[in-house]
């Protein structure tokens, strides 16, 4: 006769992370019914949470929601507000060459207004600009966006002024390993409906999810750390705490950030598979000002960095000030000093109008996870970690780097989504636990 384990007990899903996947995940599987516990290390919200620096908001590195993305949409359906904010302006956009701000092609008439390429360039922009939005941009699946570029003929100047666009969409310097469907898809989703800074940051999408999560039943469980992820010879898995505990659940979502988490809770070193690039990183100077600067927007055209004042629009600053983020997009393969990242963005910073005097509050953020994994290889974002993988019955994955939806928050979203629906699902048919 077996006993029964006194530090064992049961659920119909176990959500592990409380990021914007697990949160998406975890309401959504509650939706359908049942016991579903949500498990985390830390407090929830993970990349997604806000900080406040006296009276300014910052987002911990620069976060814009695609308007026709699936993060908007899924989000939506769950009751969670995301029209609360404002646009950038899209005509402010200047960029920075040889360290000095100049004209940036954003549309047709700054394009013919931009000294620093010639007629001739300016034609292959055009054209090659138009082949990206307007084109199904599934034809480029398997090629990274610099060969994307050498095929769409741009001399070395325009295809710098494309990467300066793939890097504000994707966030990523990686441009000889991103795959150019992803990247292109993003970039049309940024240059169609465009993005919304939100008001109070993202954190009021984490505590709106958590409103519906606990609404709808989930036990939210801060400061829980879990050491092990296995299916169990009953067909459901079986959740092994930092304190001994276990739940025994008919279905578990890990959702913990990176594949590195993932795989080491799983012991599964295959997690992400072989389409899957390394992660995406960048640096970040976090700036709340007395007054917004002279340059609203600048990208970097031949050197990695971005500039953005993101409130206003959106509600983060006090009355008259303004908050700014400055970043630098981090290749995989670097290895750069802070002090060095620092002292670059801060001449990003000056080239915008921003002076040490107008400097209220900053934080700086050497290494950002900014997602687990960039899409590459022969099938693109088709060819990231399923949600579900038959090797692996009842355990399912979701996070920034899981499906073949979207990038960044909209893929989060996405894959937390479809894993509450298998997870329920998967509920339904098991017998009871």
């Amino acid at each position: 006769m077996t006993l029964p384990d006194p530090l064992m007990e049961t659920a119909d899903v176990t959500v592990i992370g409380a990021g914007l996947a697990g949160l998406v995940a975890a309401s959504t599987a509650a939706g359908a019914g049942g016991r579903v516990v949500l498990l985390d290390a830390h407090t929830p919200g993970g990349r997604a949470r806000t900080d406040r620096r006296g009276e300014f908001t910052f987002n911990r590195g620069p976060r814009a929601l695609y308007r026709d993305g699936a993060a908007t949409r899924i989000l939506g359906e769950l009751g969670v507000a995301t029209d609360r904010g404002g646009a950038p302006r899209g005509d402010a956009t200047r960029g920075l060459r040889d360290g000095r701000v100049v004209a940036f092609p954003h549309g047709p008439s700054a394009l013919v207004r931009t000294p620093w390429l010639s007629a001739g360039e300016k034609v292959r922009f055009g054209r090659a600009f138009i082949e990206i939005t307007r084109r199904d941009p599934a034809r480029f699946r398997g090629v990274s966006v610099d060969e994307a570029l050498r095929r769409l003929r741009l001399g070395p100047a325009g295809a710098d002024a494309v990467r300066a666009v793939v890097r504000l969409s994707t966030y990523s310097a990686d441009t000889d390993l991103l795959d150019a469907e992803a990247a292109f898809r993003q970039v049309t989703s940024g240059a169609g409906p465009g993005v919304v800074y939100l008001d109070g940051g993202w954190q009021t999408l984490v505590d709106q999810l958590l409103d519906v999560a606990r609404a709808r039943g989930v036990e939210v469980r801060a400061d829980s750390r879990v050491e092990a992820v296995r299916p169990d010879e009953a067909g459901g898995t079986k959740v092994t705490l930092g304190d001994g505990s276990s739940i025994a659940s008919r279905a578990s979502i890990v959702a913990t950030g990176t594949p590195a988490a993932a795989a080491g809770l799983l012991d599964d070193p295959s997690v992400a598979g072989t389409s899957l690039g390394p992660p995406v990183a960048a640096a970040c100077l976090e700036l709340g000002l007395r007054r917004p600067p002279a340059t609203p927007l600048l990208l970097g055209i031949d050197q990695p960095v971005y500039l953005s004042v993101h409130g206003p629009p959106a509600a983060l600053a006090p009355e008259g000030g303004a908050v700014v983020h400055v970043t630098r997009y981090l290749r995989h393969d670097e290895n750069l000093d802070r002090d060095v990242v620092q002292a670059e963005l801060r001449s990003v910073a000056a080239a915008a109008g921003i002076s040490d005097d107008d400097i209220v509050e900053e934080r700086f953020l050497s290494s950002m996870t900014v997602a687990g994994g960039m899409p590459t290889g022969p099938n693109g974002a088709s060819g990231r970690p399923d949600v579900e993988d038959p090797a692996r019955p009842g355990i399912m994955l979701a996070g920034d780097w899981v499906g073949p939806e979207g990038l960044l928050v909209d893929a989060a979203v996405a894959s937390g989504s479809r894993a509450g629906r298998l997870a329920a699902d998967r509920g339904a048919v098991l017998s009871p636990l």
